[in-house]
């Protein structure tokens, strides 16, 4: 009878320890900040390829729009999807608000291309990198411009 309940008790122990560790919560993993700072922001934008012997000059647009970036001269002529971007930093210790950007994406040929990038108020400048494969830098481009006037916004 002794040997029934000690091994009762010990089953049931058993049971509430494991059980216990099951009902422990996990840890919650951060989850990514959704940006609140550029989302929904389009910027007028002119890329000029730096270190060429013919530079190309191309005016287009960079846009924040569902966690990515975009731009038409990157999807259509260098051939990169649109890439997630992350906020580095926002900085608003002086009379304006500057911001620090980065995206990477990669196309089916394995380059990467990088852009970084600042907004400060209404104006952006940046650069962007393409590595192949390997590694090595295909080519790179610098850009600036001013942010897109919204349709039916007020001139300031």
């Amino acid at each position: 009878m002794k040997t029934s309940i000690l091994s009762l008790s010990v089953l049931t122990i058993a049971f509430f320890v494991s059980f216990n560790s099951f009902a422990q919560k996990k840890e919650a993993t951060p989850k990514k900040q959704k940006d609140k700072v550029l989302v929904n922001k389009t910027f007028n934008v002119n890329f000029s390829e730096t270190g060429a012997k013919t530079p190309a000059n191309v005016s287009d647009e960079i846009s924040f729009k569902s966690g990515k970036l975009n731009s038409k001269f990157m999807t259509t002529q260098l051939h990169f999807p649109a890439g997630e971007y992350t906020i580095v930093s926002v900085d608003s210790t002086e009379k304006y608000v500057e911001i620090t950007f980065s995206s990477e994406s990669q196309n089916p040929e394995g380059e990467t291309v990088k852009v970084d990038g600042n907004v400060t108020d209404d104006a952006i400048e940046g650069s962007v990198v393409i590595t192949s494969k390997k590694g090595k830098k295909v080519s790179e481009y610098t850009f600036s411009g001013n942010e897109k006037e919204k349709k039916g916004a007020k001139k300031k």
